[in-house]
């Protein structure tokens, strides 16, 4: 069965990828994915007499060849190559060229969050929603 993605399925969205070897030394890795929804949504969570309002992103990625299982992709050699979704991944908004790099001053992780902080989130938690004959095969991601 082939794939039909909605016409709003027009976004292109930039992921960086965070790779922590066992000597501690952090990589991320960035790829450009296209034909994506993106939408923010509002989480309420009443917490004795306060509700905490949270801006949460929502966003459907199409099925892609270059997607695997975050645990795969940990143990790839070239991971440059394939992207995968997990906690403390970054989700951008449009096509950026960023290099990010924990080690110098103004390219770190929480400078990229700053930077794109109208349109960008960190990966809480994504599901694989492909297979069992999907009509529109895709990859939620939620972040905040």
């Amino acid at each position: 069965m082939s794939n039909v993605y909605p016409d709003w399925w027009c976004d292109t969205v930039t992921l960086y990828n965070k790779y922590e070897a066992p000597n501690k030394e952090v990589t991320w890795y960035r790829t450009v994915l296209t034909g994506c929804f993106w939408k923010y949504t509002t989480d309420y969570e009443r917490v004795d007499d306060v509700t905490q309002v949270t801006k949460v992103l929502l966003c459907r990625v199409r099925k892609n060849k270059k997607y695997i299982d975050c645990y795969e992709w940990r143990e790839l050699a070239d991971k440059s190559s394939r992207f995968t979704f997990n906690e403390g991944d970054i989700l951008i908004r449009g096509k950026v060229e960023d290099i990010v790099d924990d080690y110098l001053q103004g390219h770190r992780a929480s400078d990229l969050l700053k930077k794109y902080k109208d349109r960008c989130a960190e990966i809480t938690e994504s599901r694989d929603n492909t297979g069992g004959g999907r009509v529109d095969e895709h990859y939620l991601v939620r972040g905040i």
